[in-house]
């Protein structure tokens, strides 16, 4: 017996074929669902630091390079949303905006930092490599690299990928 993950409604113990159980009670459900856990949250969606992305390079809405340094060339998230530049989206780093990059881990077992960085994180998700955690911090604290972890803090592009991590 179980109930929708999305919205608690009882479901019974429907079974489907090769043994896995029912989610969730329709598709509006699965849809909602799936969206949560793929949406990045308004704190960030509010800040006017977005740019499009190919590959890890920024770029306008119209496809001309975007700068790190220089805020007429970002846009709000709804504009580079619209926008089919390029093959991606991200956000520029700076005003309080950090991100702590872990390389070359497991998203399935974190480093212990990463784990501990959750607290107080924006949002974190998994990297466009699916192979890296990106852990979006309020901080003005000066940038770094050491040891497979890089902090960033300002006149930075982080390429984004809407995988939250935690699922």
């Amino acid at each position: 017996m179980s109930n929708c993950e999305e919205c608690g409604t009882f479901l019974g113990s429907v079974q489907f074929h090769g043994g896995s159980v029912q989610r969730f009670c329709s598709t509006r459900c699965r849809v909602r669902a799936y969206r949560k856990r793929h949406q990045i949250p308004q704190v960030l969606k509010s800040l006017p630091r977005w740019v499009r992305a190919v590959g890890k390079r920024p770029i306008q809405c119209d496809g001309s390079p975007a700068s790190s340094t220089d805020p007429d060339t970002w846009a709000s998230y709804s504009e580079v949303m619209r926008s089919k530049a390029g093959d991606g989206y991200g956000i520029m780093l700076g005003d309080g905006l950090a991100c702590w990059d872990f390389d070359h881990v497991d998203p399935a077992d974190p480093p212990a930092q990463a784990v501990e960085l959750l607290s107080e994180a924006i949002y974190a998700e998994v990297s466009t490599s699916g192979h890296g955690l990106h852990v979006f911090v309020r901080s003005s604290e000066p940038s770094f690299r050491r040891d497979g972890v890089e902090f960033y803090s300002h006149s930075r592009f982080i390429r984004m990928t809407g995988r939250r991590w935690p699922k």
